[in-house]
């Protein structure tokens, strides 16, 4: 099975371990939030599922199951793969990675609430999905800017005067190759 090669015996024991008692998932992704989620190089879990569906089914189930234990009332494996199934059905949700999932058992496990139920666990990947696109663009809008700036290209006004399309830029550019095609005529 091969889902990362990054975080590959990670992944492996999410699937193995029933009960999320993996001190090394634990310790690995231990300070997992929305904005480290974001940038992890992995693949989603629609590209995970075309892989090994029932592998991923798995990890996202067990991920779940774990993180009821820390409420009064544990959800069954039943619940588990329902939520799981639910999330690779829905494609705004085939997009988030396992990264993402953890994030959201985190914020899950931190929240004020007190019985975990599958429709309280759809509820919270709703708000983390939303609050997850809202943070790509701003990010991507950033880093846009960086690279402007960076370019010293902040300004759209000069960026046109640069660009090949301008009237006066194109003149000059017309007539320097009528220059170069009667040297060589």
């Amino acid at each position: 099975m091969q889902l990362s090669t990054k975080v590959k015996p990670t992944l492996k024991a999410l699937t193995e371990v029933s009960n999320y008692k993996n001190r090394d998932v634990i310790k690995h992704y231990g300070n997992m939030e929305m904005s480290v989620a974001l940038s992890a190089k992995t693949k989603g879990i629609g590209q995970l599922a075309k892989q090994d569906e029932e592998a991923t089914i798995r990890c996202i189930s067990n991920l779940f199951r774990g993180t009821s234990l820390y409420f009064g009332k544990e959800i069954n494996e039943q619940q588990s793969e329902i939520i799981a199934e639910e999330l690779l059905v829905k494609y705004e949700y085939r997009s988030l990675k396992l990264e993402d999932i953890l994030a959201i058992c985190v914020e899950l496990k931190e929240s004020e609430i007190y019985n975990l139920t599958p429709a309280r666990v759809m509820r919270q990947i709703a708000v983390y999905t939303e609050r997850r696109e809202k943070m790509a663009i701003k990010l991507s809008q950033q880093k846009s800017q960086d690279a402007k700036s960076n370019l010293g290209e902040s300004n759209i006004d000069e960026r046109v005067k640069k660009s090949i399309r301008h009237i006066e830029r194109s003149n000059e550019i017309v007539v320097k190759q009528r220059l170069t095609a009667r040297k060589f005529n």
